[in-house]
């Protein structure tokens, strides 16, 4: 990527229009709960579940008659959850992984491939569990289509598509347009909020460049905020999930190379929703407004009762906080692909996993060098910033001025650096759908990070480091193997749940969720092109969307007669118990076919090379020739 960048500052004047991507400043709000205790869910948060769970009812029973699932009465299920004042309704969510453009279209074709509004999908079988989700949740390019559906109020896939014309690239425009705009333009915008007295980072700027894309006009979403999420139609009447984008901050004792900071594993995840920004489980931690979350803070509260930052948390800020991974870029540009590793963006033999060594490797990821040197100097003639000031996110500290978290810590510094989640060895942004207060039931792991070598596809990474991870916090959580089994049982290639029997998780009960790992995978369309593509046709885009269809419905059902059922079956089985329900044969049957069953295969593997599942003897080579793809 060559980034078109004039770098007379005086061209970056901020722009005069009423939009602007500039915070403003009101005095504070009084009787405000500035920090809420982690725990549990907001008020707000649990109010809004409540309404959404009536909804997910409707959606949920309707899908389940279409299902037609033997020996299991619907009424009587549907009945028996209303009696519970719908307490026990199934609490399913989706995360999209980090992988950049790549994971970003295939996602939103996961989303799409669920959804009752377009056309074939409940004819498919699977059409209505989209509406039945009640969280999804993104980091890096996964945030993409989460903060994109929310901020067009949640229109379906197809229709949406025409809004996001991804064969523009955004990065080169040479005149402004509606959905896209110079980079002079958008340094514009990033003079207005400079000028206003906050800081601005290279986050800023591929947040505005990625908003143009995927966040509703007018301007990349400047009349709109991330905590205004909430006055959408779609979300007021609860027909649109929860929206939740994920990231991490760094630390004092983080690794540096080349000057520039990443951070080690299992670093502290944050969370970013309409509601909300904080953490679960940090040294320090809780959640204030998200509409606040560009105030100064001290010892609990606004560091200035009269300054109350609000418009900091616009969708592209939050959109370019959660794909902060300029950092890695630089590093591992600077080290010819040689450090920076995290999932997606390395190479190096015997990574796979920052917790533990195995014998399988990843990819590189990156932008140029010139294209980031370019992104350097801009800032620096523009704004005066040099590498180290704009190599992070930054975002107020909510914890500036408390006491530090243990004996002999530093203070918690009033602002904090955060960058890509992925970095921290967990791309599938799982954490915040996993904590007990929100009572996860079923969660759909999309996952097209592209961590296996060579050919960009996957190799279950991710959903092992989350294990890990939440095994060792005591989360609940399912157990996974590691990726050598993924490979070597095919799970690289197909869907497969994981702790549908409560023996298989970290509980050993029904408190841990039954996850579905969903690998991007070849079916109908070779689909491993480059996570840093900057356009992608229609066209491509579309043969994307129906690659993700055949793979959630497994080619409508001509590679697994019972898959379709198994979904269903999983959507509803944590539930059962509740009503005083069991599992049926058919359920049980479908689950020995399509969930782990606890055995490890670790034998050596060798590259994740897959075919056309629809249509195994069509080569890559010869697909190419009469389809738009070229991979990276």
């Amino acid at each position: 990527m060559l980034l078109i960048l004039t770098l007379a500052a005086a061209a970056y004047a901020a722009n005069s229009s009423s939009l602007t991507y500039a915070p403003t400043i009101a005095p504070c709000p009084e009787n405000q709960q500035w920090i809420r205790p982690a725990g549990e869910l907001s008020t707000a948060e649990a109010q809004w579940l409540c309404g959404r769970k009536r909804v997910v009812l409707d959606a949920l029973s309707t899908y389940l008659e279409r299902l037609g699932l033997e020996d299991f009465d619907v009424c009587n299920y549907t009945e028996a959850l209303k009696e519970c004042n719908y307490a026990h309704v199934p609490t399913i969510g989706f995360a999209v992984s980090g992988g950049g453009a790549a994971s970003a279209f295939t996602g939103a074709g996961g989303l799409r491939a669920l959804d009752a509004r377009i056309p074939g999908t409940t004819e498919q079988g699977i059409g209505g569990l989209l509406q039945s989700i009640s969280y999804i949740s993104g980091l890096s390019g996964g945030a993409w289509p989460v903060v994109g559906f929310a901020t067009y109020d949640f229109l379906n896939a197809d229709e949406i598509l025409d809004y996001w014309q991804p064969e523009l690239n955004r990065f080169n425009a040479t005149n402004d347009t509606q959905f896209a705009v110079t980079s002079k333009s958008m340094f514009g915008d990033l003079a207005a909020k400079f000028e206003a007295g906050f800081n601005i980072t290279a986050s800023d700027f591929f947040g505005r460049a990625w908003g143009y894309e995927f966040i509703a006009p007018p301007r990349a979403g400047l009349n709109l905020t991330w905590s205004g999420i909430t006055n959408m139609p779609s979300f007021k009447n609860f027909t649109m999930p929860l929206p939740i984008v994920e990231l991490c901050i760094l630390e004092p004792n983080d690794v540096e190379y080349f000057g520039i900071e990443l951070p080690t594993p299992n670093k502290t995840l944050w969370e970013a929703t309409p509601f909300e920004f904080g953490n679960w489980d940090g040294p320090l931690s809780g959640f204030i407004p998200t509409g606040y979350m560009g105030t100064p803070f001290n010892n609990g509260s606004p560091a200035n009762a009269e300054v109350c930052v609000q418009n900091f948390d616009k969708p592209s800020y939050v959109m370019g906080a959660a794909g902060a991974a300029f950092n890695a870029w630089y590093i591992e540009d600077k080290s010819n692909n040689t450090l920076a590793q995290f999932p997606k963006r390395s190479e190096i033999a015997n990574t796979l996993s920052p917790y533990e060594d195995h014998s399988v490797s990843k990819r590189s990821f990156s932008f140029p060098l010139a294209a980031i040197e370019a992104v350097v100097t801009s800032f620096q003639e523009s704004f005066g910033l040099d590498l180290t000031s704009i190599a992070y996110n930054n975002v107020p500290n909510p914890f500036a001025g408390m006491k530090a978290a243990k004996l002999g810590q530093a203070p918690p510094p009033s602002n904090l650096s955060t960058v890509d989640a992925a970095e921290s060895g967990q791309a599938l942004p799982l954490w915040p759908q996993i904590q007990p207060a929100r009572g996860m039931n079923l969660l759909m792991a999309w996952d097209d990070d592209e961590d296996a070598v060579q050919l960009n596809w996957n190799n279950g990474t991710n959903l092992y480091n989350t294990y890990l991870a939440a095994n060792s916090s005591g989360l609940p959580f399912p157990i996974v193997p590691p990726p050598t089994t993924f490979i070597n049982r095919n799970y690289t290639a197909r869907p497969v749940f994981f702790g549908c029997n409560t023996s298989l998780t970290t509980t050993g009960d029904e408190r841990s969720p039954i996850v579905l790992y969903i690998a991007n995978a070849p079916y109908s369309a070779y689909t491993n092109y480059s996570a840093a593509a900057e356009a992608v046709s229609r066209e491509e885009v579309r043969e994307i969307f129906v690659n993700s269809l055949n793979l959630m419905t497994q080619g409508n059902g001509t590679l697994s007669k019972d898959w379709v059922t198994c979904l269903g079956c999983a959507a509803i089985e944590r539930t059962l118990s509740t009503v005083g329900m069991q599992r049926t044969r058919q359920c049980d049957a479908c689950f020995k076919n399509h969930c782990w069953d606890g055995v490890e295969d670790n034998s050596p593997t060798g590259v994740v090379d897959l075919p056309l599942a629809l249509d195994p003897g069509l080569s890559f080579a010869v697909w190419n020739l009469t389809h738009p793809f070229v991979p990276s």
